[in-house]
This record gives structure tokens, sequence and C-alpha cells, in this order.
């Protein structure tokens, strides 16, 4: 019981002695008076006395009913203020509890925040991290592939370079074979037209220029004369039909050469 209760039933205790004491003093004061000290008839006294007896009796018993009315009012008050106190503490009790638990609650929230905000950011710095590092390698794998490139661009470059000059010699080198293999059969036709020409004295210091168009196979497809002494001119060109067939190459580009040919006739004496 608290300090409060305590005092309450103290209060009501004291209430009921004080009561007690009312009504001693009230049966003592009522006490009747000897008969010396009456004034009126003996018998009316007594009728009096009698009545005044009843009331005081029944004044004594109203007030013991009144005081234990006030008595067991003050008893039930101090219980209603006693259970009013013990609610009220066991309200604040509960919401002290509940304010705990909120607390708590409150508590455990902030921290499962202040832990998933560590964790997405760790999250974040980590997905960063790995944003950083591949940009960083595809930087340098863009670096490396323009690299790789240069180099290779420059490597055939340079190929391409040496690949031209092989080419321009070996041009060079088959059109020098080509002219050469030209003159070649531009000498052997020449020979051969000189071996069928017939010829005289007065063909002596006189030239023809002739134009001859060969197939593959070296046969004459053609003979026309370009200019020159009538009688040379005549005699190299029978010189040629004669031969049917001149020499020629069978590579296509010597043969390109010698498919349509001019040459200059003059007999050898």
């Amino acid at each position: 019981m608290s300090a409060l209760s305590g005092s309450i039933w103290k209060s009501a205790l004291l209430h009921v002695v004080i009561v007690t004491l009312l009504m001693l003093s009230v049966d003592i004061s009522s006490t009747p008076q000897k008969p010396a000290e009456l004034s009126m008839p003996i018998v009316k006294a007594v009728v009096v006395d009698a009545k005044t007896v009843e009331q005081q009796r029944q004044k004594r018993e109203d007030v013991k009913r009144e005081a234990r009315e006030e008595a067991q009012r003050k008893v039930q008050e101090a219980e209603r203020r006693r259970v009013a106190e013990q609610k009220r503490k066991e309200r604040i009790a509960a919401q002290a509890k509940e304010k705990k638990r909120k607390e708590k609650e409150a508590a455990e929230k902030r921290e499962r925040e202040r832990q998933e905000k560590i964790k997405r950011d760790k999250e974040e710095a980590r997905k960063a991290k790995e944003l950083e590092e591949k940009k960083k390698r595809e930087k340098a794998e863009a670096e490396r592939k323009r690299k790789a490139a240069e180099e290779q661009a420059r490597q055939e470059k340079i190929m391409a370079e040496q690949l031209q000059a092989e080419m321009a010699a070996r041009q060079r080198a088959r059109s020098q074979q080509v002219l050469s293999e030209v003159e070649k059969y531009k000498s052997l036709i020449y020979t051969t037209i000189q071996r069928n020409l017939l010829v005289d004295d007065s063909m002596n210091g006189k030239k023809c220029r002739l134009n001859i168009r060969l197939a593959t196979t070296g046969f004459v497809t053609s003979v026309q004369v370009l200019g020159g002494d009538p009688i040379v001119c005549e005699a190299a060109r029978r010189a040629v039909l004669k031969s049917e067939t001149l020499p020629v190459s069978s590579e296509p580009d010597i043969y390109e050469q010698l498919r349509n040919i001019n040459l200059t006739v003059e007999p050898e004496l």
C-alpha cells in the first residue's frame, strides 16, 4: 500500500474515533438530573424525561448511524481513491512500458535503417568502384585497340609500300623482260621475212614499212604497206604471206605486243 493510501486510512480512523468520543459525551450529558434539582411535578417530569430520553436515544442512534455512514463513506472513498490510484499507477506503468516498447522499436528501427544505409552505401561504393574499374578497363582496352590499329595500319602501310615496291620492281623487270622478248620475237619475225624475201640489186638501199597482224598462233591475218619503195614493199608483202606463220610468244603480255606490229624491211643484198 502506498503512502497516500496509508494517509487516507489514518484520516478515516481518526474520524471514527472523534465520532465515538462525541457519542460518549452525548450519553454523559444526557444523564437525568437528581429529583431535588427538578422544578416541575414528578409525573410530568417523568413523561418529559422519557420523551427526552427517547429523543436523546434517537439522536444518539442518528449520530451513530451518521458516524457509521460517514465512516463507511470515507472507507469507500478511500477505497475508490486507492483503486483510482492503483489504476493510475497501472496506467502510468503501462504507458511507461508502452513508451519503452516504442522507444525500443524506434531504436531497433533506427539501427536497422542505419545498418541498411551502411549496406546500401557499401553496395553503392562497390558498384561505383566496379563501374570505375570497368571504365578504366574499357579505356585501357580502347587505347590498346587504338595502338594495335595504329600499329596494324603502320605495318600494313609498310607492307603495302613494300609490296608496291616489289610489284613495281617486278613490273619493271617484267616490262624489261617483255621488251626483251618482244624485241627478240621481232628479230625472229624480221629474220623469217628476210629469209623469204626475194631480192635483186635494184633494191639496194631501199626500204618498206609494213603493218603485220598476227593470231595467237602466229598466223598472219593481215599485211598492209605503210610506205616505202613499191618494189621492196611488194617483195616484203609476199615474203610475209609466204611465211604464213611468224614466231610469237605463248605468253599473253608478250603476244599483246606482237599481235599488231610495224616493221621496216630493208633487203639484205
